[in-house]
């Protein structure tokens, strides 16, 4: 018989905020303005903030990026490489509404399985990268039992 039903598992929206906050605080460490956008794994978002000093279009790219991580579950970045060489499906992807393959972007996996994406933009693409890698390692940390 198939299964009709799978049980499936996603980030709460207080890990979520704590997230964005997260990001925003290692923002303010680099003098970085930036977006910052969570998602479910289905691409539902969970939360979204702009510092106020942030590109007016930071959340939406924020928001890109992290559907592109939710949506393969691997980083946006990884898709610089994977299309280096294709540029018909480089053209193709960048006409869906919700791709992009610039830095930023990251799947969020917890014991093998993911749990959302987290999305940041409005800074250099590499802080942008730093602010995401920054929130999901606090959300890793309070996961872990203290010691």
């Amino acid at each position: 018989m198939l299964n009709a039903i799978r049980q499936t598992k996603e980030l709460s929206h207080e890990s979520a905020i704590q997230m964005c906050l997260a990001a925003i605080a290692h923002a303010n460490t680099l003098s970085a303005n930036i977006g910052v956008v969570i998602l479910t794994p289905a691409g539902v978002e969970l939360a979204a903030v702009r510092m106020n000093n942030a590109p007016l279009h930071s959340l939406g790219i924020a928001r890109k990026k992290a559907y592109t991580s939710a949506s393969f579950k691997v980083s946006s970045l990884s898709w610089q490489e994977k299309l280096k060489h294709k540029p018909n499906t480089m053209n193709a992807l960048l006409k869906e509404d919700n791709f992009t393959y610039l830095g930023g972007g990251l799947p969020i996996i917890v014991d093998d399985e993911i749990l959302g994406a987290i999305g940041v933009s409005g800074a250099t693409e590499q802080q942008d990268i730093e602010c995401a890698e920054h929130a999901i390692e606090k959300l890793l940390s309070s996961l872990s039992p203290s010691k």
